[in-house]
């Protein structure tokens, strides 16, 4: 089942694409998401990885960029520890291997429309890139261990077509930065880097509060209807 990959927070072209389209480089990198046979998550999360039993948000269809909510508790449900595709995980590291530019687009949808003129650059670098997943005997284990609360929630949404399993997943660290213009004021720079914690996840580093990372984050998942 494939679909067109997209990602709301996504960066400018990786410099290695040949081009930059109107929607500031987010064609360029949807193309490689969709091109790795994943769909982005809306934001990018350190839930929902393999073996994770989902639904898509009441609304929003299971149409990327993803936006996901649990079926089933994932604290009581019994996940065993993801297998790491070595092959697939250093075939896609090269993909992601560049600085991402997010553009002005992307920055407004962060919500920083009011301080975006004081942002003279941000830019976001993956590393440690990998590609977690479980066999199908795995997710077959993790369904049959379900209670009963579950189960049943489960048979619902499965007999309309809503429910579905996390099978593979991209996952990466991801550190940020933000480069300003000179006049920005501490509240300034505080909101913005407050919005970019608030989408990536992460902390900031101590280096002026100009960096932050994220560790373990998904960016792409492969589900499977149940």
């Amino acid at each position: 089942m494939r679909r067109t990959s997209a990602m709301v927070l996504c960066a400018m072209a990786v410099a290695s694409c040949n081009s930059v389209g109107s929607q500031g480089g987010l064609t360029s990198l949807n193309s490689t998401i969709e091109s790795l046979g994943f769909d982005a998550l809306a934001l990018p999360t350190t839930g929902f990885g393999p073996g994770s039993l989902v639904t898509s948000v009441k609304g929003n269809g299971l149409k990327p960029p993803l936006k996901l909510t649990y079926l089933c508790d994932p604290r009581f449900t019994r996940i065993p520890p993801p297998l790491i595709n070595q092959g697939a995980s250093t075939g896609i590291s090269g993909r992601f291997n560049s600085a991402f530019s997010l553009d002005a687009s992307g920055l407004t949808q962060l919500g920083l429309g009011a301080n975006l003129g004081f942002v003279r650059s941000v830019t976001l670098k993956l590393s440690n890139v990998t590609v977690e997943e479980l066999a199908f005997d795995d997710l077959a284990e993790v369904r049959s261990g379900l209670g009963d609360g579950c189960r049943k929630i489960l048979r619902e949404f499965s007999t309309q077509s809503l429910a579905f399993q996390t099978k593979q997943a991209i996952r990466a660290d991801v550190t940020y930065t933000v480069e300003f213009k000179a006049g920005a004021s501490a509240e300034v720079k505080g909101l913005v880097i407050q919005s970019l914690v608030t989408a990536f996840g992460g902390k900031i580093e101590n280096n002026s509060g100009l960096n932050v990372t994220g560790n373990g984050l998904f960016y792409g998942l492969v589900l499977t209807k149940v």
